[in-house]
């Protein structure tokens, strides 16, 4: 139905209504300025870029770029944008250090470097020596997700000896 819902309110927004554009800012502007600020430490630059997005795709009339999912096209935009940021800045208190959304994004290790530094490659590159703050980040991550486990098992086992 949701689905039903974008697609007639995008046949309607390729026809010049502006309610519909209306329409699909309330319905994503929160949702993508959560997603931007999970990338960016900054709720402030988050809200900054989502609304620089609805503004460019307005004024240029990238709506009519839209085939089919006008929340997917507007994720992907905003991640994009947020990946954008995140390279070109040379600030590690602005923009967000998180070693695991940097080595989800191919950050780390930056490719270019490993095709030029002789002897490193993918299947050869340690992340415990080279990368240690991301190796404890995970190791850190999967003994808490091990004793969330346990003591949900324990309680589940309470409840079925009951």
């Amino acid at each position: 139905m949701q689905h039903m819902d974008d697609s007639a309110m995008l046949t309607a927004l390729k026809g010049g209504d502006i309610k519909a554009y209306q329409y699909f800012f309330m319905k994503y502007y929160k949702p993508l300025c959560l997603k931007a600020r999970m990338m960016l430490n900054s709720m402030q630059e988050a809200e900054q870029l989502v609304q620089q997005i609805f503004v460019e795709v307005w004024e240029e009339r990238l709506y009519h770029e839209i085939e089919h999912s006008v929340g997917g096209y507007f994720y992907r935009k905003v991640h994009n944008s947020c990946v954008n940021l995140v390279r070109k800045s040379n600030s590690d208190n602005h923009f967000s250090t998180d070693h695991g959304f940097l080595l989800m994004q191919g950050m780390l290790p930056d490719k270019q470097v490993m095709e030029t530094e002789p002897g490193i490659n993918i299947a050869t590159l340690s992340y415990k020596e080279n990368y240690p703050e991301v190796f404890n980040i995970l190791e850190r991550s999967v003994n808490a997700l091990r004793c969330v486990l346990n003591v949900a098992l324990k309680a589940l086992w309470t409840h079925i000896k009951l």
